[in-house]
């Protein structure tokens, strides 16, 4: 410090307009971005100019103390050049710490922005961080000066316990903030819940005395660090979490659970706010007394988002309930005796299902019948193999209920799901009607109410209007262009196969079989 003084000194009987002309442009050009109220370059370079900081204050503060020392001497008051440089010491020392502070700041908030935790640091940590920098920078300059640390700390003693005495409360909730800062067990942003304090909110600030909250009122909640260290609460995070709550829906037992949960799922998937993956599940919770209790258990974008959701979630199920001609099952608390309704909702026929495929429009009313005939209802449960891979199928199936993956195997064994099937949609039909192998497998994601169509209906049918035939291939044809894309992704090789490949497949794979396995000619 001595050897740059004696520099600045030198430089000062020499060039003291060219440092007095320095300061000045240092001190317009700080006016000024206070003046305009933003300073671009510490906007879109942060840690640049915090690091410039470091450098330029303490320099500031020596090239001052230097002019008034070079003051001091033309106006010869020698006496007071001691004092002088005793304080530029000083100062020299807290403008370092504090631009050291603010390099630490930038850095963490930086860090913050990487983990997508947002900029803001809570106020006690910037605290802390100002005052750690600052006593270290003291410490070092009273060192220097040589001042003795165990004088000062024998002399204090006394005087720091009646504080500490009278400002108890006070320390114990700085020290309850210092706690939740290092422990962070919640964050700016997060939405915490305190049972005790029948309170909800977001946290606004962390400072040195209290945790700020903002409730659904917009009215800020302030509550001593100390009460919050102690207080039991639930952390629903921040809006980039998250939220997977669930709900209770009662149903009258005379309601086939298969067909409860289905209809239930279906409401759920229809909700916009609620997300499609993760998966909404429905269970079962309670069949041991009436009525049944089911759980739909859904995933959120965020905790403020339920609100919205749970709404529409509710409309929904109304609506689904309604149409299917289900009472949501009364809470009873008086003791009256009456005539209950009676539920006798079942699911769709088979023939108002088929109504609903591609292939409907080509079929009369008693075509349609007559397939329905030959149809019946499975049911399979999360996690079964309904279409193997590799295998031909001999039927193809009407999804009721549930959830279906249609997937892939990959060249190292793993499965790929490439799309999911709702209720409406049908699968099937291109591995019954082909001689190829099954390239796609079919699973059940949750439990699934199907519509099994037999080929023998399929066959009787195309045997009564030949023309079906070619309508069908038409079909295959699409649906087995649009499996190309998965068969390339799994790098497995591909035939491509024309529309007349698929014509002759389809008539081999319904040509019905003598009695010693002879074909016999489709009749024409």
């Amino acid at each position: 410090m001595k050897p740059l003084q004696a520099l600045i000194d030198s430089l000062a009987d020499s060039y003291w307009e060219l440092l007095a002309g320095l300061l000045l442009l240092v001190l317009l050009w700080r006016l000024a971005t206070l003046a305009v109220g933003t300073r671009p370059l510490s906007r879109h370079f942060p840690l640049f100019t915090a690091l410039l900081d470091v450098i330029v204050l303490p320099l500031w503060v020596i090239i001052t103390g230097g002019l008034l020392r070079y003051a001091l001497r033309v106006l010869e008051q020698p006496t007071l050049i001691g004092p002088v440089e005793w304080l530029t010491a000083l100062c020299v020392h807290l403008a370092a710490a504090w631009a050291v502070g603010r390099v630490v700041k930038v850095v963490a908030r930086q860090r913050r922005q990487r983990k997508d935790r947002g900029g803001h640091i809570p106020k006690l940590i910037e605290a802390l961080i100002s005052v750690a920098v600052l006593t270290v920078a003291l410490g070092l300059f009273m060192w220097q000066q040589g001042y003795s640390f165990t004088g000062v700390w024998v002399s204090t003693g006394v005087a720091a316990g009646v504080i500490g005495l009278a400002l108890q409360r006070t320390l114990s909730d700085l020290l309850a903030g210092v706690s939740l800062g290092i422990e962070r067990p919640f964050r700016i942003g997060d939405w915490i819940e305190l049972p005790d304090e029948q309170l909800i909110g977001q946290v606004v600030d962390l400072n040195w005395r209290a945790t700020r909250l903002r409730g659904w009122d917009n009215a800020t909640v302030v509550i001593p660090n100390g009460r919050m260290a102690s207080a039991a609460f639930k952390n629903y995070y921040s809006d980039h979490h998250l939220y997977a709550p669930w709900y209770f829906v009662s149903l009258p037992g005379e309601v086939s659970p298969r067909f409860a949960s289905a209809l239930l799922l279906d409401a759920a998937m229809r909700c916009d706010s609620v997300l499609k993956f993760p998966n909404p599940v429905v269970r079962l919770a309670d069949a041991s007394k009436l009525p049944y209790s089911y759980m739909v258990w859904v995933h959120l974008r965020n905790y403020p988002s339920m609100f919205r959701a749970r709404e529409e979630l509710y409309r929904e199920i109304h609506l689904g309930l309604q149409e299917a001609g289900i009472e949501i099952a009364p809470e009873v608390t008086e003791m009256r005796t009456r005539r209950a309704h009676a539920n006798r909702a079942e699911p769709p026929t088979v023939a108002l299902a088929l109504r609903g495929l591609d292939v409907a429009g080509a079929l009369s009313d008693d075509e349609l019948n007559q397939l329905a005939a030959r149809s019946e209802y499975r049911y399979f449960d999360v996690g079964d193999q309904i279409l193997a891979e590799g295998g031909i199928s001999d039927a193809f199936y009407v999804i009721i209920g549930g959830l279906v993956d249609s997937g892939i195997r990959l060249p190292d064994g793993s499965s790929k799901v490439i799309e999911t099937l709702g209720p409406g949609k049908h699968f099937g039909i291109s591995e019954m009607l082909t001689t190829q192998p099954n390239f796609l497998e079919f699973t059940a994601n949750t439990d699934v109410t199907l519509i099994r169509i037999d080929l023998e209906a399929v066959r009787a049918l195309i045997a009564q209007r030949p023309e079906l035939g070619e309508y069908l291939a038409e079909i295959v044809k699409t649906r087995l262009d649009a499996a190309d894309a998965a068969r390339v992704a799994s790098r497995r090789p591909v035939r491509r196969l024309s529309l007349r490949d698929v014509r002759e497949g389809i008539e081999r794979r319904l040509r019905p079989r003598g009695p010693r396995g002879g074909a016999r000619g489709l009749e024409r």
